[in-house]
């Protein structure tokens, strides 16, 4: 595959300048830099998450329609040479997908403009335990693990059909592998989890675990939103530093951390002191203008926003027989040009199920 060319924008703004064939400068129209690439490697899940996806499964496309490995590692490969720095694998739940352990060990040896590409993965957990060894060895640097509740019952209700001893099993296990970090990600649901969040964010620190909680948002057009279940970041800080009768103070004040969207807060004082949380306001903490992410979905859909439909076929470029175009530029880059040209500014999420993408969470991957 050819090597990314240059994007400019179509809008009046800076625009980085290389030679044809050189690799592109990832630069979208308003300036932000991306650096972080998530690839949903399935849109299956063996769980039915309540906020994710409706009860009944949804009618799965042909398996062909699904980016081969091998495409993937095309396509993470010229990003990489890009300017992107970490890769998140993701779904669906992406430890459905065969082959991920080989595909960890080639992505992670993939070199990028400052060294190694860095390999990442989140997961519902449910077959974490006996993948968490194989994927450290085969180069995974972190997993992040989904943990809506540690009550069984309450676990099993939002999920739909998940089992909470294996989840917790398989945290142990990733503990146990040695990553360079163990990362949990709870949805704060008011009426639902809002009185157990302190208590799962001692259950990380006591496991040296890092804990982050996400704002509900409307995905589905709304159709899985719940009015009055949005609990806001700040309010969860709230009732978690209640929860341990204690304080929070932002960590590089309060703005996001690393290659993702997290903002992290410190306990101060008591049993926990210097412990850091995070929380992913998407709603009410709105962090598009700093946003470094494009988003592949399993069929090869390049997304350069979560709350928007508009995407460029990835797959079509790899496959159609057409490699060039009228302009002489490879197909990929016209894709990803056109990509970085329109995303947006920012979403339309409405704090009342509005203004959401038709799209659901599981075919992105969050």
């Amino acid at each position: 595959m050819s090597s990314l060319v240059q994007l400019r924008s179509d809008r009046p703004g800076p625009a980085v300048t290389c030679a044809s064939g050189a690799p592109l400068e990832l630069v979208d129209r308003s300036a932000r830099r991306v650096r972080y690439l998530r690839v949903s490697l399935t849109d299956r899940c063996n769980y039915r998450c309540t906020y994710c996806m409706p009860e009944q499964a949804p009618d799965y496309g042909p398996r062909a329609e699904l980016l081969r490995l091998e495409e993937v590692e095309q396509v993470v490969a010229a990003f990489a040479r890009g300017g992107v720095e970490r890769v998140r694998l993701t779904g669906g739940e992406p430890t459905l997908r065969r082959g991920l352990v080989e595909l960890v060990a080639r992505l992670s040896q993939l070199p990028t403009r400052d060294g190694r590409l860095e390999v990442v993965m989140t997961t519902n957990g449910e077959r974490l335990e006996g993948l968490a060894q194989p994927l450290a060895a085969a180069g995974l640097h972190a997993v992040t693990v989904s943990l809506d509740s540690l009550d069984p019952a309450r676990f099993a209700a939002i999920t739909r059909r998940g089992h909470l001893d294996r989840v917790l099993a398989g945290i142990e296990a990733a503990r146990a592998a040695g990553f360079a970090s163990v990362k949990l990600n709870t949805v704060a649901v008011r009426g639902f989890n809002d009185d157990e969040l302190s208590a799962i964010a001692e259950y990380a620190w006591a496991r040296d675990v890092v804990p982050r909680f996400i704002e509900l948002m409307p995905m589905s057009g709304g159709e899985l939103f719940v009015p009055g279940t949005l609990m806001p970041a700040a309010e969860v800080r709230a009732a978690i530093a209640q929860g341990l009768d204690g304080a929070l103070r932002p960590v590089d004040g309060g703005t996001a951390r690393g290659a993702g969207p997290a903002t992290y807060h410190a306990v101060v004082g008591g049993r926990w002191a210097g412990r850091v949380l995070g929380t992913i306001g998407a709603m009410t903490e709105n962090f598009c203008a700093g946003c470094n992410r494009l988003r592949i979905s399993a069929t090869g859909q390049l997304h350069g926003c979560l709350a928007h439909d508009d995407a460029g076929d990835l797959r079509a470029a790899l496959r159609g027989a057409a490699l060039r175009g009228e302009d002489g530029q490879p197909a990929l880059d016209r894709v990803v040009r056109t990509v970085l040209g329109t995303k947006r500014d920012g979403h339309g999420f409405q704090p009342d199920g509005t203004g959401g993408p038709r799209k659901a969470m599981i075919s992105i991957g969050g």
